[in-house]
C-alpha cells in the first residue's frame, strides 16, 4: 500500500473533483493544492445534494465532503445512488498505511453488514493494486468468552466473518482485542462495530497524530471520499479522489 504514489498520481492528474466547503477556506485549498503542483480541477459546492447530483451525473470525476454535514450527504448519496447502507473505508496513517472500517457510529452493526464492508472495501482496493491483509476485531481473546453474552458474540462473529474471507480467498485472520496486533500484521483493520471504529479512529487521528487520507465510500460505481468536518487541511482527500478516479476498476465498488 503506497499511498505516496497513488496521492502522486492524483495529483498530476487533471480530474473533476467537487468539494463541500465555505468561500474562505476554498481559496486556502486552492493554493495548497498550486503549491504542489497539481492539475486537479478543484470546483467548491456549498450544498450536499448539488455536490452529489454532480458526481452522479458525472459532471465530476470524483467529490469530497469537505466540511458538509455527514448526514446531509449520507443521505443524498443513498437517495442518488439507491442503496441502503452507505460504507465507507478510512485510508490511516501512523506507523503504516492500513485502512479502517467500518468507522461511522451506526454502521457495522452486525456481523453480517461487516462482511459485506469487508467484502466492498477489498474488491474496491483491488482496483487500484492494492491486496489487503484483513484483521478482524472483536470485543475480546478467545479465552474471554465467559465474561459476558456480547463478549462472546463479538468473538464468534470475528471467527466467522475471517472464516467466511478466506473461504472466498482472501488473506483474513481473527485478532480479537489486539488492535496493536492487527495494525501491524494486517493492511485492512475490521472495527467491531461503527462505534468502535469511530473511536479508534478519532484516538489515532485527533490525540495520536496519525494521518487520515480520507474514507471512500466504496459500495457506489462513482468516487466519493468522506472527511472530518475538523480537519484543517483537505489536500489529501482531494488528491486521493482524483487517483481514485484516474482508476476505473476502483468505481466498480458493488460487488
Amino acid at each position: 500500500m503506497d499511498i505516496d504514489v497513488l496521492l502522486a498520481r492524483g495529483c498530476s492528474s487533471d480530474m473533476r473533483v467537487g468539494i463541500g466547503l465555505p468561500e474562505s477556506a476554498f481559496g486556502a485549498t486552492q493554493r495548497r493544492l498550486r503549491s504542489s503542483e497539481c492539475g486537479i480541477r478543484l470546483e467548491r459546492f456549498g450544498d450536499a445534494r448539488e455536490l452529489v447530483r454532480s458526481l452522479r451525473s458525472e459532471d465530476l470525476d470524483a467529490a469530497v465532503r469537505g466540511t458538509l454535514s455527514s448526514s446531509a450527504v449520507l443521505t443524498e448519496i443513498r437517495g442518488a445512488f439507491g442503496i441502503d447502507e452507505v460504507m465507507r473505508a478510512a485510508i490511516m496513517g501512523a506507523s503504516k498505511t492500513f485502512v479502517l472500517a467500518p468507522v461511522g457510529i451506526d454502521e457495522g452493526m452486525e456481523a453480517s453488514s461487516r462482511l459485506r464492508l469487508a467484502m466492498h472495501t477489498l474488491r474496491y482496493f483491488a482496483g487500484v493494486g492494492w491486496r489487503l491483509r484483513v484483521g478482524v476485531l472483536s470485543k475480546g481473546r478467545p479465552e474471554d468468552r465467559s465474561r459476558g453474552s456480547e463478549i462472546e458474540r463479538s468473538i464468534d462473529d470475528g471467527d466467522s466473518i475471517a472464516a467466511a474471507l478466506a473461504e472466498k480467498g482472501f488473506e483474513a485472520r481473527h485478532c480479537g482485542i489486539l488492535v496493536e496486533e492487527a495494525i501491524k500484521d494486517c493492511d485492512f483493520v475490521l472495527s467491531p462495530d461503527g462505534v468502535s471504529g469511530n473511536l479508534m479512529f478519532r484516538t489515532l487521528h485527533f490525540v495520536g497524530g496519525a494521518k487520515a487520507y480520507g474514507a471512500p465510500v466504496v459500495d457506489i460505481e462513482r468516487v466519493f471520499v468522506d472527511t472530518s468536518r475538523a480537519k484543517e487541511d483537505f489536500s489529501e482527500p482531494i488528491m486521493l479522489a482524483a487517483a481514485l478516479a484516474v482508476h476505473p476498476r476502483a468505481r466498480q465498488g458493488r460487488a
